[in-house]
């Protein structure tokens, strides 16, 4: 009883479960420590997520799964709240835009319990999907997800005690974000025109949208490391189809060094917004 009342006076008993995914991450660990973990292909980096949602980098490993997870396992799971922890998964996934996907009231949860019923002939046994919907054409962003990656992610946090509150593809998050700051003026007085590339752990999507339609998207995961040729490289079709009035907008989890002049040289004369900010992943995901 005293626990109990102990919880209505200082809010908690109001406050939603840890593993509550329909709740926002700072609502679910208000005042924790935390993580957000970025696994590449035979990579795995993590950062701290101090209570305000920062995320401070700590640590970055390459090798096999099971080695690296038992590696950094046990300064994740000692550095954070019961060792819990967000997962960004930056490889085996592909972003593609697709036309006239159902958008029923309850499509969306649907794609994620019977993904057949809504894809059929696009629907591929062993994945897991999520999807955007472009609010003004039929297109929509479809997100395929390697479920036999995802499952292993999950063993072996599970094998290192780590406790996965959520899990999300970096990239995916960024663009989406940055489509929803941008298209505001909606209607055929106001069409927006755009080249958007969002980057995650050297992971890359760049999406052209014209006029409010989404014409192509190119996405590579594990993309790049250092180097930004590999980056630029995906990006040069585009130096010839974007309109006179396309835009680029630009949404990276961190600042990346050199890729700034790489656009202006390779966008001439074009307006560029950059959304990134370091942690920016993590603000995102702290604060929805």
């Amino acid at each position: 009883m005293l626990s109990y009342v102990k919880s209505v006076l200082d809010f908690s008993a109001f406050r939603p479960e840890p593993d509550d995914p329909r709740a926002s991450w700072g609502g679910r660990f208000p005042g924790r420590t935390t993580a957000i973990l970025h696994v590449g292909r035979n990579s795995l980096a993590f950062s701290k997520l101090d209570r305000q949602g920062k995320a401070e980098s700590v640590a970055r490993s390459q090798g096999e799964y099971k080695e690296i997870f038992g590696e950094l396992g046990p300064e994740i799971r000692e550095g954070t709240f019961e060792g819990w922890c967000t997962v960004s998964i930056d490889t085996r996934y592909v972003i593609s835009v697709e036309s006239n996907l159902s958008r029923k009231p309850g499509s969306e949860a649907t794609l994620k319990k019977d993904p057949r019923s809504i894809l059929h002939a696009r629907y591929e046994r062993g994945k897991r999907y999520s999807v955007t919907h472009n609010p003004e054409t039929n297109s929509s962003l479809l997100l395929t997800l390697d479920e036999e990656s995802i499952k292993k992610v999950e063993m072996l946090c599970k094998e290192q005690k780590l406790k996965i509150g959520r899990i999300c593809c970096g990239t995916y998050v960024l663009l989406r974000n940055a489509l929803s700051m941008t298209n505001v003026k909606k209607g055929a007085d106001s069409p927006f025109s755009a080249l958007y590339i969002a980057c995650c752990n050297g992971s890359v999507c760049a999406l052209s949208q014209e006029k409010d339609n989404w014409l192509e998207v190119r996405s590579r995961p594990d993309l790049f490391a250092d180097d930004i040729k590999p980056m630029l490289d995906l990006l040069q079709p585009f130096q010839e189809r974007l309109s006179e009035n396309a835009k680029i907008i630009v949404a990276c989890d961190e600042p990346i060094p050199q890729l700034e002049d790489g656009l202006a040289q390779m966008f001439p004369g074009r307006a560029i917004q950059d959304f990134t900010e370091s942690g920016y992943l993590a603000r995102l995901l702290h604060t929805n």
